[in-house]
């Protein structure tokens, strides 16, 4: 009985990890997706053309491919259900959280299938990726809770880390907002926007808000991750501040570079990708940090 339960622990840890990975690789591939005008490659949902296999165009195949590995990500959440239940035998923290994931997969799949049929609204599709975000979030909250052990730390650390991970996800989705507006590319200069210090249009001022929230975020990771490295508090949070300060960075200079790459879609792709590694660090930190008892 107990080398049975030793191994649904180990599938289910394996399922959890595939869950992490899904959960950056799904919105990166959406971000893939998207930079390649391939939104609307199927125009129709669930099928693609009227059928489950995608013609042979690129747009088309891009999106399904995208489609499909949403579908393996559902199938990953619904082997997490299984093996957390049959680990715990009870409907606890831990089963009751997959359970709440699987079902945020069905809706923001359905959100998905919006966004195709309402011809790739900028709200709905801000809404999408929001869901994305908030599954990734709990599958990396999920596992930390399980497998990590809490750490004490002063208010003012955990403080700092919840303005960071909120900062993250205002970056993220509002890059994806100005994107999804035709703001994405407005601004061909960095920093500035073009050759006036203020903007002149509304796509201008939504472009120039991202990259605000961006300096700011930017300036939260510099300070939390170097308070983590610096305290020393474990060996965990030493590793995830050296890891938000080395993605941070990279993410800010692959953001900045896109002008000068002339909004290239492999860094278009990179810089949501990276996004969503800080969003899901800063939400790992926070998971990880437990304030001291006074």
């Amino acid at each position: 009985m107990e080398k049975k339960r030793f191994t649904n622990k180990k599938f289910l840890l394996v399922f959890a990890l595939l869950g992490i990975f899904f959960s950056f690789f799904q919105p990166t591939c959406g971000a893939f997706t998207r930079v390649t005008d391939s939104g609307d490659g199927c125009p129709d949902w669930p099928t693609c053309f009227g059928s489950w296999i995608p013609p042979n165009d690129i747009h088309a195949i891009i999106e399904w491919s995208h489609r499909t590995s949403g579908v393996l990500f559902g199938i990953v959440s619904i082997m997490l259900v299984i093996f957390s239940y049959l680990v715990y035998r009870k409907f606890n923290y831990t089963v009751k959280i997959y359970s709440l994931i699987l079902i945020l997969i069905i809706i923001v799949g359905g959100i998905g299938g919006a966004v195709v049929l309402s011809e790739l609204n900028p709200a709905i599709r801000t809404v999408h990726l929001a869901g994305a975000q908030t599954i990734a979030a709990l599958m990396v909250a999920s596992f930390i809770s399980v497998n990590i052990k809490k750490v004490e730390t002063s208010n003012k650390i955990r403080t700092l880390s919840l303005i960071t991970a909120f900062l993250a996800i205002a970056s993220l989705l509002s890059g994806a907002y100005a994107v999804w507006q035709g703001a994405g590319a407005v601004c061909y200069k960095w920093p500035l926007c073009d050759d006036y210090f203020i903007p002149r249009y509304t796509n201008q001022w939504i472009h120039m808000a991202h990259r605000i929230i961006s300096i700011g975020l930017l300036l939260h990771i510099l300070r939390l991750s170097l308070v983590l490295i610096k305290n020393r508090l474990n060996q965990i949070l030493i590793k995830l501040g050296y890891l938000l300060l080395i993605v941070g960075i990279l993410q800010t200079l692959i953001g900045a570079s896109i002008p000068l790459s002339e909004f290239s879609v492999w860094s278009r792709s990179i810089h949501l990708g990276l996004a969503t590694i800080v969003w899901m660090v800063s939400v790992s930190i926070i998971m990880v940090l437990k304030t001291k008892k006074n």
